[in-house]
């Protein structure tokens, strides 16, 4: 089972992320971290939201992801070397990039534990994501709202943001603090904007919102980003010990 995001594609650079100026920071903290570095793949590419500003420094960045329409919005920011692929069955040889970029792509994705062995399996140095530190109180209401009305947000696999209580980041670096907007998060929630959404029944949502209006308008919730860097051969290890048992 795969979620593609063809659907958003045209929204979803402005429905997704920190602020601009977190987003930049964001960028220029990656770049300086993957110094040293030279061939990049990111998996789950989407909209070239890291592809690019790293092939602006001159890294060798691949990207790959399933769905055609994201990879149409990276193509028009200058965004190249970009292949369809699932990241279950990555198109590369063994050992094929020095870093792996994966940023919140292992939560749409069932056999998330397959997708990691593969990208353990093409890179051969470390692989990077990003973390929100502070607890989201806007999403933790929304979860507990649907739950009354019996349903639930889908999640399929396990995110990046849990693997790092699995296995031990090589380091964890601190990008920025800033005040997220819960008046946003509303507009986007009542758009079902997010894939977590999309099997919520219309009415369920529009009601669940409503109240999260009532609760949450006009507050702001402090928050941190992370960069997480793992050591490669410390998910080979997980994949090896934990590769065919649930976790």
């Amino acid at each position: 089972m795969r979620i593609s995001f063809d659907s958003v594609a045209q929204v979803y650079d402005r429905t997704r992320g920190p602020p601009g100026h977190v987003m930049k920071q964001l960028s220029d903290t990656l770049i300086g971290e993957l110094r040293g570095y030279k061939t990049v793949l990111d998996v789950g590419v989407g909209t070239g939201r890291f592809a690019k500003p790293l092939q602006a420094k001159d890294f060798e960045v691949v990207g790959v992801d399933i769905s055609r329409k994201m990879m149409g919005k990276a193509v028009e920011k200058g965004v190249d070397n970009l292949f369809r692929g699932d990241a279950c069955f990555l198109p590369f040889v063994d050992n094929s990039f020095d870093v792996a970029v994966c940023v919140h792509i292992l939560h749409l994705i069932c056999e998330w534990k397959i997708a990691l062995r593969e990208i353990c399996r093409v890179t051969q140095g470390i692989m990077v994501s990003t973390n929100y530190v502070r607890r989201d109180p806007l999403r933790e209401a929304y979860n507990r709202l649907l739950k009354g009305y019996g349903c639930e947000s889908r999640r399929l696999g396990k995110g990046e943001w849990e693997l790092k209580d699995l296995v031990k980041p090589l380091k964890t670096v601190f990008v920025a603090s800033y005040d997220a907007s819960a008046d946003r998060r509303l507009v986007f929630l009542g758009q079902r904007v997010y894939s977590s959404q999309w099997e919520i029944p219309e009415e369920v949502n529009r009601k669940v919102v409503d109240e999260l209006k009532r609760q949450f308008a006009g507050k702001v919730s402090p928050q941190e980003l992370q960069i997480l860097v793992w050591d490669i051969k410390d998910l080979k290890d997980f994949c090896v010990r934990f590769g065919n048992n649930p976790v």
